[in-house]
């Protein structure tokens, strides 16, 4: 069996590999791109690969030194300039100059050089609203004028097992020459999991009375923010008094925002918060990954932003099945 040859773009902590893993492909990583030093850290710790690997700033790479020939290419370009809550630029400053959205197009003079089998992007659903479809048809018809047949489909991590409700598009594009046209994105599957399911118990504390007795119990008051005794800020999600079961039996939560589940005993309100390692299990990493960062160094605060920048493992499992025969290789 012949290994996919790999090379990562915008690698974050490795979900792709993370999901090539999980599905036992044999893969041989060429290298990996991730200007992000805590990234690049716990990429080579999750993945046992050396940082040596990593090509670093993507806009430096020199695509001529990249090994040829390669099978499959991962990129999850920026999104900040084109996600809900970021500056809304699309790919262009107002000079012409790249945003860091943009930095797609170095994605794609690395696609257009090495020619890889396959490359599949994800960003955020916002890529593919209105107000960004000059944009979006910009990424569509460069990829295509490379030599590229595109399939595009927002996804949901909570169709794939992960209660989350985490909507990115996904593009596979598929070189022209080899494209059979059977590919199909994955069908949804039912949620059989519950956020509390992924709760870290040993992560909690009790409202105090003081705090309990400020929040509005007629209209609810969501996302109080208050200091815990430990000095951590958190946030609770308060309902009504009367309706607490809701948070405790919530099927997901929105996007890795600030969640608690909590719960009554002894008429004390307890709250489990969300921490490093329930995010981490959220997006498809294990304890094992999490115990390996926190080992190395890696702050509560990267953890948290290494999560919350990945792609959900389970959803690139998926895409990736639709990619593979029986024998774990790229079909076409």
């Amino acid at each position: 069996m012949d290994k996919i040859k790999l090379l990562s773009l915008f690698s974050g902590i490795g979900a792709f590999e993370k999901a090539l893993k999980n599905l036992n492909v044999n893969y041989e990583l060429l290298a990996y791109s991730e200007i992000d030093k805590y990234a690049s850290k716990a990429y080579s710790l999750i993945h046992q690969e050396c940082e040596s690997k990593n090509l670093g700033d993507i806009t430096l790479i020199d695509e001529k030194t990249i090994p040829l020939p390669l099978d499959l290419i991962t990129y999850g370009f920026p999104c900040q300039d084109i996600s809900i809550v970021g500056g809304k630029q699309g790919l262009f400053n107002e000079d012409g100059s790249k945003t860091r959205s943009g930095l797609f197009f170095d994605a794609l003079r690395i696609i257009t050089h090495t020619q890889p089998k396959i490359a599949i992007a994800e960003n955020v659903k916002n890529l593919t609203s209105k107000k960004f479809e000059k944009q979006f048809n910009i990424v569509l018809t460069s990829l295509k004028e490379s030599g590229y047949n595109n399939y595009f489909k927002v996804l949901n991590a909570r169709d794939y097992g992960v209660p989350q409700n985490r909507e990115r598009v996904f593009i596979v594009s598929i070189r022209k020459d080899i494209d059979n046209g059977i590919f199909q994105f994955p069908e949804a599957t039912e949620l059989k999991l519950k956020l509390k399911d992924f709760v870290d118990f040993d992560n909690k504390f009790i409202v105090p009375d003081h705090i309990l007795n400020s929040f509005n119990s007629k209209s609810g008051d969501f996302g109080k923010r208050f200091k815990t005794q430990n000095g951590d800020n958190y946030s609770m999600c308060i309902i009504t008094k009367p309706n607490w079961a809701a948070i405790t039996n919530n099927y997901y939560t929105d996007d890795l925002g600030t969640y608690t589940i909590s719960e009554v005993v002894n008429n004390k309100i307890t709250v489990y918060a969300n921490s490093p390692r329930m995010n981490f299990n959220l997006m498809g990493f294990t304890d094992k990954d999490v115990d390996l960062l926190l080992e190395a160094g890696i702050s509560n605060n990267q953890l948290y932003k290494l999560a919350g920048n990945s792609i959900v493992v389970n959803v690139a499992e998926e895409v990736l099945c639709q990619l593979l025969d029986d024998k774990n290789e790229i079909y076409v």
